[in-house]
């Protein structure tokens, strides 16, 4: 789901608040505006691979790996330093193709909000600046990216990396 939304604060002259403002007073109160994007989203589908062991089957240097348990037991907690049960895959015999389907898990979801504020000042002709305040995943939450997913990696089940925190930008833009 994916949803924005553009809100023109309601101060300066026209307004409800401040309706009667003109000269400084309007260009401190009037034209503002709040803007957002809100994001969220399931994980993408993730394949848990293994080691073509030998090179047998010509996959490539990668296979699937066999399921062998639940990848999510009762009292199974994701988190990052395991984000499924690793003890339920396992690396197929050399010559054999790994058991589990493609894209049966899914990888961390993404819970994000944009944020903006900007301030528009008319400057006469019908052109005017505006003054803009960014702030990328307004919240700091984290957006972890996809675990490691080969059971031939150490590493196998973390999830090692995210996306980037929160990004705040100022700008300045002539609409003409």
């Amino acid at each position: 789901l994916v949803g924005s939304f553009v809100y023109n604060l309601p101060f300066g002259n026209g307004e409800k608040v401040a309706s009667d403002a003109s000269g400084l007073k309007n260009a401190l109160v009037g034209g503002w505006q709040v803007n957002g994007i809100g994001t969220f989203q399931r994980g993408f589908p993730i394949t848990i691979t293994a080691a073509d062991a030998g090179g047998l089957n010509d996959s490539f240097g990668t296979n699937r790996a066999d399921i062998v348990g639940d990848p999510y037991p009762d009292g199974f907690n994701k988190s990052i330093d395991a984000w499924f049960n690793t003890a339920a895959f396992a690396q197929p015999a050399p010559g054999r193709f790994g058991s589990i389907g493609r894209n049966t898990l899914r990888g961390p979801g993404i819970n994000n909000l944009d944020l903006a504020l900007f301030k528009n000042f008319d400057v006469g002709r019908g052109s005017r600046v505006q003054f803009r305040f960014e702030s990328f995943n307004a919240f700091n939450h984290a957006q972890f990216n996809a675990p490691v997913v080969n059971v031939a990696d150490n590493r196998f089940g973390r999830i090692l990396s995210a996306r980037p925190g929160r990004i705040n930008q100022i700008g300045l833009k002539l609409l003409f």
